[in-house]
């Protein structure tokens, strides 16, 4: 809470256009909670009211294996989103890919 505080309120209502489209599909979204570049997409992610499935990645984690096998590398945060076929790292592209596809 204190650190969407920090950031006022981020991520803690819905705060989508009217105009928004849904997805009709969740998205994947791959990250873990220490991570401040995971936190933002996934407050975007809460702000859009996409529906999503939140895989944490934890050093040590099958999750994080299965992500690493299925990139063949590691980086968070990390989307698929089987609603066009994008898959993608690097929080700002995430975010602004969102905003530009949904929004």
């Amino acid at each position: 809470g204190l650190a969407s505080l920090a950031r006022g309120g981020a991520g803690g209502g819905y705060n989508a256009p009217a105009s928004a489209r849904k997805a009709e599909q969740p998205i994947d979204f791959y990250g873990y909670e220490p991570s401040p570049f995971s936190k933002v997409v996934r407050e975007r992610l809460c702000e859009l009211g996409l529906a999503h499935n939140w895989y944490t990645t934890p050093r040590g984690s099958p999750t994080r294996q299965m992500m690493w096998d299925k990139t063949g590398t590691f980086q968070a945060p990390y989307i698929e989103d089987p609603n066009t076929g994008v898959k993608m790292f690097e929080s700002t592209q995430i975010i602004e890919y969102l905003n530009e596809t949904y929004a």
